[in-house]
């Protein structure tokens, strides 16, 4: 190319080329950075203006050659944007100096020189127009548009070596272009130069695509693969569901097809023109075709561009294939031009001209994308940076990105193919439409069938044998897998006439095809199983290399493979002569060719890489579990797994298949045990994920999995473990997924429930059904099944003997289905339930299934809602009632919304039925004649659903008049009739009309509610009478029976109905004479003060029972009072309260017992006198008590609710809470506090409490006599508890002696110097206060001085609390001073520490006195004085100073004052700063002090050398009989002179003793715990130990002394002769110390008791130490638990050899020694020799029933065993069973630990049984054992036999409401129980409900844990109540279950009440903020509970860090 013309073109236009560019100065300068020095280029920035910087640089640029100038100006023109120069000049700049160009060019000049004229151009797309700068020549020219012509030839013969310079002078850090930049100049795009290029360029693309593909067909015809002309699939859209797709895989990250609004769709079968058409969906540019493996995803992209070839899709210009494993290649960064051209189709000629025509017409472009599964950077499109530049470099990932977006050639058409899973990966709010390839049916595999076999027989024998196997022929819907079956097949037929043997796996077939291909070099005709293995030996290496390439290949995401990538030239060779590889070519960047190889089918790959995991010696059989997972398992995008494929999984099941042994023993030159270990492994993880919680997508894969081993006992194991989980919602189910399903489901033993709703299937898969035998319950729901499903399924239905209930909703049957399924459910006598609603059945189809009613003998229920049926029709299917007595559930509900499923009912209910089909239906007045006479003659219905009705009230009234006729047991629903007030009323009289009626519930607020219950159904004379008989509650007896009769008693519930005065008259005469109301609810209505007033009026004429709700009536204080005086003309109510607040509660509550008794059983006044007699006349008086909330109370309010209250006998209870009462008012109210004469608790909470009030709070103690308690918080918290007046006198007339103890407790109450005087004055004339409690106030020192001047005038008996008071060390010595000056005073503590504690305790006796001083860090002159007033203390026995930090010279200063108190025994200076050096001169001080004495130290010093010198100074005494050491404390007890003369008459006098010195008979005890002594230290420490010959126990506890340590410590122990006790648990010693250990021990022959715990004993350690233990005839405790051993059965079987000969033994601790049966075995004959045995711990040692057998033998005579331990082991029945029957033996036994340990029933009712036989047991542990119900049941019958049990352990037994109700029984009977552990048990709340009435005679139950036992708030207030009754309780645990705020809110109110409780814990539950606020506030009561704990609440973030600030003791933490 000549360029010799750019430099006059850029001369001649400089002007105008100044003005374009300097529009984009920057952007041009950026790009001169390769052309200009950086001189040049800086020269030019540093000018003034755009016009200069850019006009120099073109000055610049002519000093350049033309070839530099011409590719600058190019590259210029192509990043500029498209209207940036005038047309003219753009093309002059383009084709200056090209040769055909030139001649052009220099006419164009002349004629603009000619015309004289400007250049005019139009600069943007607005229109707006600027003047041309005049060109430099004198005479300015104008290119006119009409010389286009000629400028388009000369740009024609542009050179395409224009867009390689702009690639290499492209910056990537260019700005983004507009989008639209490159779709302007429209004129231009259409150019006939460019519109020829783009013509030419698509001809090569037909012309090159027709080639490849017809080539392609030749080789595939060869292999007679799937060709493009065969390609049979199936193209299923799914149109409108791109958004539940969406929200589906947002939410679940799993399978495509499990979106729940997909089985709505109608999905229709498209051809490849239809789903690529744009009008099919608005604005569809990206398409998505989703298809499993193997389904010919890739074989369709091939066939859309050889069918565009053909003129299919032309809408599309150009149609680009790139299939990313090709992608995935390309490492460096490319632009759009070269990904279209380099890699797909490179133009002949002018690509800048196509490229320009692409990019300015994207809407004519198709992309295909092949294999997003494949591609390697999926995991990164969502996140990958986008550009819009179609020139920017970007790597591949980018540049899809850009495209998928729409920001490169936005509107182009993109399809993409993955499988479904990996399309997670993709943002899919773009997306359009979803396409599914669901490969072949069954005639598309009998044509393929006809075109692969060339011999028609063989067509016709391979067609009869798939015919035959159905489970083979499923498997050919996949067409990869169809190619491997006929290939497999072929190869059969031609071997041998006879029907040949298929295998059944798709393992199997690979396997064949792999013999198959290896075939092809041998001449052989015979195929056989050696021929076969000799061809594996023969080719093993280079198999074991194609296996190993294919492995490597899925963990780099690789299936093409380069020449440099195979592994050697041999197995290059051999994969590609027997058919393995194919060879292609591969695209590449830049021109490169090259060949690419891969594996025929990806599928193929992936049996090989499973096939190199089994038979690679490097992957042992633990990498294999880690590796094996269910593909379909979703990985996060941080945690992306390298393989790309679906299949590796099922490939490693199918080769763990025995079948496969001798397979892969060849190819691994492994023998078959080997094999079988990695075998087993993958079996192991199959039965492990058949555990775990599956997905639909997840259960097929692991059945597919299953289905390859064959393995029937693998099979039956997994449908064991998935009984109750086979739902399969919402994705394609093919047959061979219901082929494999088939095979698991038959393998099981249970009948399961199969719930494939919503899945998309075809008939085939429907049909594959028939054979299953095992299902229970199918579940069918898509409305695309239709009328063909329903003849499918109706020939399959018969064949499952097993079915019981079919349900098929929603899936459009109309009648033609209907007759279908009617005829095949004639001879299903089997079916019990069938659920049809949500279909299109009309009343046409309806009565066809009626029709057949009659026929099915076994159903119980039917549903049949939202079938479009008619009035007529629904009163038509009535009838079915009368004429098939054994349905007992119909159901036809219009809206064709789903009802419950039918509850379990008890045996007595068999017979009842549930009629449930008359919701909704328009049902008016006019129908209720023609209702009536059918149900009339109904036989006994359960429930009757009328609900959605217009029956209006005239319609009631006569439903009413009719009612007492029908035959209805439970439950009639009138919800929603349109029912006014009169209509209400009306329903009353239903309670008097008919007697069966129970509860009649009715709200008036919309949606309306009115419900009538039930009462079963009787005679009528037992009904009669069952009325008159007092009311039956469920109790629970003494004896453990329990009794449930139905209560009689009725509950009428009208709120919200608006009702007033008026209506309460009339609705008081319609329920004046029923006598039987337990409850009635009038809340919410309108009732106001006069109704009140009237209610009161009618109280003793309504005969309520129970309860009379009047919440939120619009009440007033003058209502307040009327209520309040009730309580005293009513003698039967309970409580009353009343809230005028925004709860507007208002309760009137009743006692039934004494209502009934004495309105029905005391018909005479004498029945009355003699009943009073009976029982007292205290009995008569019901407990009654009145809460009043929100009531802003004055004083003539409270004066006159005292007075009315006085007079009210039984009062025991006034609650005042939230009143906000001022001290007035509640002056007056303790004025009446006397009058009150039964009242035991006033309670004042949440009231603003003055000091004032206060202090009249405290007077009450003087008020009233009858004052027990008062307690009082400043935040508003008051109590008083009184004791109960005696009614009577006693014999001499006088009064009872009042209470003779009184509490007095105002902490928190901000008490300071004046309200401290008046509260004295107070508390003087208090006689019998025991307990004043001060703390938390504001005393300060001047207070507490002149409390203890006042203590002498006191009468405190016992203790006075101080505590918190913010005193200074002087005031702490003023209590110290007390031990003086007040003669009762006994004790004082004082801790100036914010969490310490300072009291003063009291007696009338003075024996022995303490004090305790705690961190009041005294001043020198302080401390002085202290040690001057104790000095003064008699009697004083301890004093404890730790924490004052008196250091060194104050405990110099303490040594005097110790040694002159004589009483003194104990001594505390821990964490006082002294020093060792004082330590030691305090011993040295002490050392004769003739007296015991021990002393205690805690200092950071005490520890390593300190702690051992300390304990060398401590040896140096003869005085000191123990020193002990445990982390930084030391205790050392000094005893008297005594020793002396005792130790001597230990010795003879003529004995030779070099040195009285040297010996220290009188050191007892040296305790060394974790306190740093190592090897050295001991080492140090052995001369002054060895004088220690007496010492009786030495320990080494956690102290890491090591082998060295160990033979230091052999040569201590032989001088200890007496030594009792030694443990060196967790020493760090091993093998060789513990050799030296036990030659010391053996000379011990003293010995009782060794801890070798923890430490870690080899083979010889643990042989040594099992011949010295014989040797040790007085051991009589051992502990060996976790010693870490590598010794085995061996070394574990000498230790219980040796263990054999210790028959004085009592206590051995063996725990997770691992002594499996054998041990066990060797240690039960030593037990046998043991009779003084009493504790044995075996935990966690693999004992199974043989060991546990060998254990019941040697414990046969262990009569005075205590405790058996075998936690964690596997004894499982037989062992259990063993143990039962000597359990009744020992008559010791206390606690029986049988936890995990695989017991069923059957072993533990044996158990059970045994352990009634053991009154001393006091703990059961038989958690997490499957035990169940029989069990617990037994063991329950056993509880009454149990006194003393104390702990009950039933963790996750499988126990059930049943169980639960049985043990709640026998619980009852054990009055010592302590703990209850019940979690993890599905007791539900009938069984926490049995538990709640049992804890009422449990008092000394301690801790209660119901963790997961599925229980929800109906059990609340039982519960509560329960707990209540438990005095010592501690702890109790509710976590994870279903509770809300009513259970909160129960359990608040009962708090305050359990004043024993530490721990409550909630977490898991469903409390949210009104729940936890409600614990906050119950809390504030309850200064005894230590925490809450709420985790996992609904309770949100902010609003727990509030409550947890309010309150530190509610957790919202994980534990």
């Amino acid at each position: 190319m000549s360029t010799s013309g750019i430099k006059e073109v850029l001369e001649s236009n400089h002007g105008h080329l100044v003005e374009c560019l300097s529009l984009e100065a920057d952007r041009v300068l950026e790009e001169a950075r390769g052309i200009l020095s950086e001189e040049e280029l800086n020269l030019a920035m540093s000018q003034g203006t755009n016009v200069e910087k850019v006009s120099l640089l073109l000055n610049k640029l002519m000093t350049k050659d033309n070839d530099t100038c011409k590719k600058f100006i190019e590259t210029v023109i192509i990043i500029m944007p498209c209207n940036s120069f005038p047309m003219c000049l753009e093309n002059m700049l383009m084709t200056a100096g090209d040769n055909e160009a030139e001649g052009l060019l220099r006419q164009q000049l002349n004629e603009s020189n000619s015309d004289n004229t400007q250049v005019e151009s139009s600069i943007t797309d607005a229109g707006r127009k600027r003047k041309a700068a005049q060109v430099a020549n004198p005479k300015s020219t104008e290119v006119k548009r009409s010389r286009k012509g000629n400028h388009c030839k000369a740009a024609a013969v542009k050179s395409s070596s224009v867009a390689t310079f702009t690639s290499t002078l492209m910056n990537p850090n260019l700005q983004e272009m507009d989008s639209t930049s490159f779709q302007t100049g429209e004129e231009y795009l259409n150019l006939p130069a460019i519109s020829e290029s783009a013509e030419d360029y698509k001809s090569l693309m037909i012309k090159s695509i027709s080639q490849k593909y017809e080539a392609n067909i030749t080789k595939e015809d060869e292999m007679k693969q799937v060709i493009l002309d065969q390609t049979f699939r199936s193209l299923t859209m799914k149109d409108g569901n791109v958004a539940k797709l969406k929200e589906r895989i947002d939410a679940s990250r799993d399978d495509v097809f499990s979106s729940p609004g997909l089985e709505e769709s109608q999905d229709s079968v498209a051809n490849l023109a239809e789903f690529l058409n744009r009008k099919h969906v608005s604005n569809c540019r990206v398409h998505i075709l989703l298809g499993k493996a193997g389904t010919g995803k890739t074989k369709l992209m091939h066939k859309i561009c050889y069918e565009w070839t053909r003129g299919a899709v032309c809408q599309f210009q150009y149609i680009f294939l790139f299939e990313f494993r090709q992608l995935n290649l390309i490492k460096k960064s490319i632009d759009l031009k070269s990904m279209l051209f380099d890699l797909f189709l490179q133009p002949e000629r002018n690509s800048h001209s196509v490229f320009r025509f692409i990019v300015g017409n994207p809407k004519k472009i198709l992309i295909l994308f092949d294999g997003f599964d494949e591609f390697a950077g999926k995991a990164s499109v969502r996140t990958s940076a986008v550009s819009s530049d179609p020139n920017a470099p970007l790597s591949v990932g980018q540049l899809f990105s850009s495209l998928y977006h729409g920001k490169l050639l936005p509107g182009c058409t993109i399809l993409i193919t993955s499988r479904p899973k990996d399309i997670l990966c993709l943002p899919l709010d773009v997306v359009g439409q979803v396409g599914e390839v669901s490969g072949f049916n069954q005639c598309k595999i009998e044509e393929y069938a006809s075109r692969f076999f060339k011999d028609s027989e063989h067509n016709r024998q391979a067609t009869c044998h798939l015919q035959k196997n159905r489970k083979v022929l499923n498997m050919c819907s996949i067409p990869a897998m169809c190619w491997v079956v006929f290939l497999c097949l072929e190869h059969l037929l031609s071997q041998s006439c006879l029907e040949p043997k298929l295998p059944h796996t798709m393992t199997q077939f690979y396997i064949k095809m792999l013999t198959v291909f290896l075939r092809k070099g041998t001449n052989s005709k015979v195929a056989n199983v050696n021929t076969e293995n000799r061809l594996l030996n023969k080719h093993r290496e280079e198999i074991q290399g194609l296996c190993k390439l294919a492995r490597k290949g899925l963990q780099e995401s690789k299936s093409v493979f380069y020449l440099r990538d195979l592994l050697s030239e041999k197995v290059t060779h051999f994969a590609s002569s027997y058919g393995f590889l194919t060879t292609f070519e591969v695209k590449t960047i830049g021109q490169n060719q090259e060949n690419g190889h891969a594996f025929v089918h990806l599928t193929l790959q992936e049996f090989l890489a499973a096939l190199h995991q089994m038979i690679d010696s490097t992957i042992t059989d633990q990498m294999l579990k880690r590796r094996f997972y269910l593909k379909s398992k979703w990985t996060s995008k941080n945690d992306v797994r390298n393989e790309f494929t679906d299949a590796v999984h099922i490939f490693l099941s199918g080769l763990a298949s025995k079948g496969c042994k001798q397979f892969l023993s060849i190819l691994s030159s492994k023998n078959e045990v080997w094999v079988q270990k990695k075998q087993k492994a993958i079996l192991q993880n199959l039965q492990k994920l058949a555990t775990t919680n599956l997905t639909g997508p997840k259960i097929i894969e692991l059945c597919h999995c299953v289905y390859e081993t064959q393995d029937c006992d693998l099979a039956r194991e997994v449908a064991a473990h998935l009984k109750s989980k086979f739902e399969l919602r919402n994705f394609r189910l093919t047959p061979v997924d219901m082929t494999v399903l088939t095979f698991v489901i038959n393998s099981g033993a249970c009948c399961i429930c199969l719930d494939i709703g919503g899945c998309a299937m075809d008939l085939e898969s429907v049909a594959v059904l028939g054979t299953c035998k095992n299902i229970e319950i199918f579940v069918f729901k898509s409305r695309k099944y239709e009328d063909k499903f329903a003849g499918t399924l109706s020939e399959i239905i018969p064949k499952v003997n097993s079915l019981k209930k079919l349900i098929l909703t929603s899936c459009s049957i109309g009648m033609k289905g209907a007759i279908h399924l009617s005829s095949a459910l004639k001879i299903c006598h089997h079916l019990e339930e069938i659920n049809l609603q949500d279909n299109e059945l009309g009343d046409a189809g309806i009565a066809v299934f009626v029709d057949a009613l009659p026929q099915m003998g076994s159903l119980r229920k039917i549903e049949l809602g939202g079938n479009n049926i008619t009035v007529d029709g629904i009163l038509n299917i009535a009838n079915a009632i009368s004429t098939c007595p054994n349905i007992l559930h119909i159901q036809v509900r219009s809206s064709g919304s789903l009802s419950p499923l039918m509850e379990c009912e008890g045996n007595h209910e068999a017979l009842l039925r549930k009629l449930r089909y008359l919701v909704n239906c328009k049902l008016a007045a006019q129908h209720v004649q023609a209702l009536g006479r059918i149900l009339q003659c109904c036989p006994q219905l359960a429930s009757l659903d009328l609900s959605g009705n217009e029956l209006k009230d005239h319609g009631l009234r006569r439903f009413v008049e009719i009612l007492p006729d029908f035959h209805i047991s439970k439950l009639i629903n009138l919800s929603n009739n349109g029912i006014s007030k009169d209509g209400v009323l009306c329903l009353a009289s239903v309670l008097k009309k008919c007697p069966k009626v129970f509860e009649l519930e009715v709200s008036l607020i919309q949606p309306q509610t009115v419900l009538l219950k039930l009462a079963e159904q009787q005679e009528d004379t037992e009904l009669r009478d069952e009325w008159k008989s007092p009311p039956v509650d469920f109790r629970l007896s003494y004896t453990g029976d329990s009794k449930i009769v139905p209560a009689p008693l009725r509950k009428l519930s009208l709120t919200n109905c608006c009702f007033q005065l008026e209506h309460l008259e009339e609705l008081g005469s319609t329920l004046e004479n029923c006598n039987d109301v337990a409850e009635l609810d009038l809340s919410n209505n309108s009732l106001g003060e006069m109704g009140i007033k009237k209610l009161v009026e009618l109280l003793p004429k309504l005969h309520v029972s129970k309860q009379i709700n009047i919440s939120n009536n619009f009440s007033s204080l003058a209502g307040v009072l009327c209520l309040a005086g009730c309580l005293n003309r009513v003698r039967d109510i309970t409580e009353v309260t009343i809230s005028l607040g925004k709860s507007g509660k208002g309760l009137i509550k009743f006692h039934e017992k004494y209502r009934f008794q004495q309105e029905q059983e005391f018909e005479t006044p004498s029945e009355i006198l003699s009943f009073g007699t009976k029982y007292g006349n205290k009995d008569l008086c019901v407990p009654k008590k009145i809460r009043l909330e929100e009531c802003e109370m004055d004083v003539e309010t409270m004066r006159n609710l005292c007075l009315i209250l006085e007079q009210c006998s039984g009062l025991t209870e006034f609650d005042l809470s939230n009143n906000a009462l001022s001290d007035e008012v509640i002056a007056e109210l303790l004025n009446h506090l006397p009058g009150l004469h039964d009242l035991k608790i006033l309670n004042i909470t949440d009231n603003i409490i003055s000091p004032d009030a206060i202090l009249l709070l405290a007077n009450s103690l003087n008020i009233c006599e009858n004052v027990l308690e008062v307690e009082v918080r400043a935040s508003g918290r008051a109590s008083i508890s009184l004791m109960k007046k005696a009614y009577r006198l006693k014999d001499n007339g006088k009064k009872p002696k009042p209470p003779c103890s009184q509490i007095l407790s105002l902490k928190e109450c901000n008490l300071g110097k004046r309200s401290v005087e008046k509260l004295f004055g107070i508390l003087e004339r208090c006689k019998d206060l025991t307990e004043l409690d001060l703390s938390c106030n504001l005393l300060g020192d001047e207070e507490l001085q002149r409390l203890r001047d006042f203590l002498p005038k006191l009468h405190v008996l016992k203790l006075i609390d101080v505590s918190n008071n913010r005193i200074s060390p002087a005031a702490a010595l003023y209590l110290v001073e007390s031990l003086n000056t007040c003669s009762s005073v006994v004790e004082v503590e004082v801790s100036l520490s914010s969490h310490g504690r300072s009291f003063i305790k009291f007696a009338k006796r003075c024996e022995k006195k303490v004090c305790s001083v705690k961190e009041c860090r005294f001043k020198e002159e302080e401390l002085l004085k202290f040690f001057s007033i104790i000095e003064r203390c008699t009697h004083l026995t301890e004093l404890n100073l730790a924490g004052n930090m008196m250091g060194d010279e104050g405990l110099r200063n303490l040594v005097e004052v110790v040694t002159n108190l004589k009483d003194l025994k104990e001594l505390n200076l821990q964490r006082n700063g002294v020093s060792l050096v004082a330590v030691k001169g305090l011993l040295m001080a002490l050392k004769d002090c003739p007296k015991t004495l021990t002393v205690r130290f805690e200092e950071p010093w005490i520890y390593g050398d300190d702690a051992a010198n300390l304990v060398q100074c401590a040896c140096s005494h003869l005085n000191i009989a123990d020193i002990g050491i445990k982390n930084n404390n030391v205790l050392i007890r000094l005893m008297d002179y005594g020793w002396q003369s005792v130790e001597m008459l230990r010795y003879d006098y003529d004995s030779t003793r070099m040195d009285t010195g040297a010996q220290h008979p009188s050191l007892r005890l040296i305790s060394l715990y974790q306190c740093g002594i190592e090897a050295l230290q001991l080492l140090h420490l052995a001369p002054i130990i060895k004088q220690c010959s007496h010492l009786l126990e030495f320990h080494l506890y956690r102290n890491n002394i090591g082998n060295k340590g160990a033979e230091t410590l052999a040569e201590i122990l032989p001088v200890f002769q007496g030594l009792k006790k030694l443990s060196l648990e967790s020493i760090d010693v091993s093998s060789n110390g513990m050799v030296k250990l036990a030659a010391g021990l053996r000379k011990c022959r003293s010995i009782e008791e060794i801890n070798l715990s923890q430490n870690k004993l080899g083979l010889e350690g643990i042989s040594e130490l099992g011949k010295t233990l014989p040797g040790l005839k007085q051991l009589k405790k051992i502990n060996l638990s976790r010693i870490s051993t590598d010794a085995g059965l061996v070394g574990t079987n000498m230790l219980a050899e040796g263990l054999r000969d210790c028959t004085r033994l009592e206590e051995i601790n063996l725990d997770s020694l691992m002594l499996k049966d054998s041990g066990a075995e060797l240690l039960a004959e030593g037990i046998l020799r043991m009779p003084c045995l009493k504790k044995l711990n075996l935990r966690c040692n693999s004992i199974g029933c043989k060991g546990a057998t060998h254990l019941a033998n040697g414990l046969k005579c262990s009569t005075a065993i205590v405790e058996i331990d075998l936690y964690g082991n596997c004894i499982e029945d037989v062992g259990a069973l063993k143990l039962a029957d000597i359990v009744p033996n020992m008559k010791n036994l206390k606690m029986l630990n049988l936890t995990q340990n695989s017991i069923t029933a059957a072993g533990g009712e044996g158990l059970a049984q045994a352990l009634a036989q053991c009154p001393s047991v006091e703990e059961i542990h038989l958690s997490t054992n499957k035990i169940g119900d029989q069990t617990v049941k037994k063991l329950a019958e056993a509880l009454s036999k149990l006194p003393c049990l104390k702990i009950l352990n039933l963790h996750s037994s499988e126990l059930t409401a049943d169980g639960g109700g049985s043990l709640a029984r026998g619980l009852m009977l054990c009055p010592s129980i302590e703990v209850i552990s019940l979690p993890e048990n599905r007791i539900g709340n009938k069984g926490v409900m049995d538990l709640a009435m049992a804890l009422r005679k449990m008092t000394s139950l301690k801790k209660l844990d119901l963790q997961l036992t599925r229980f929800d708030d109906s059990v609340a207030e039982d519960l509560a109540a329960g707990l209540v009754c438990c005095p010592n309780i501690e702890e109790v645990i509710l976590s994870w279950n279903n509770i809300s705020d009513e259970s909160a809110v129960r359990l608040a109110d009962a708090l305050p009440r359990m004043r024993s409780l530490k721990k409550l814990d909630l977490e898991g539950n469903n409390i949210t903020a009104a729940g936890a606020e409600k614990l906050a506030a119950s809390l504030r009561q309850c200064s005894f509970i230590e925490v809450i704990r709420l985790w996992k609440n609904k309770v949100s973030k902010d609003k727990e860090q509030n409550l947890h600030e309010q309150d530190s003791r509610l957790n919202f933490l994980p534990v």
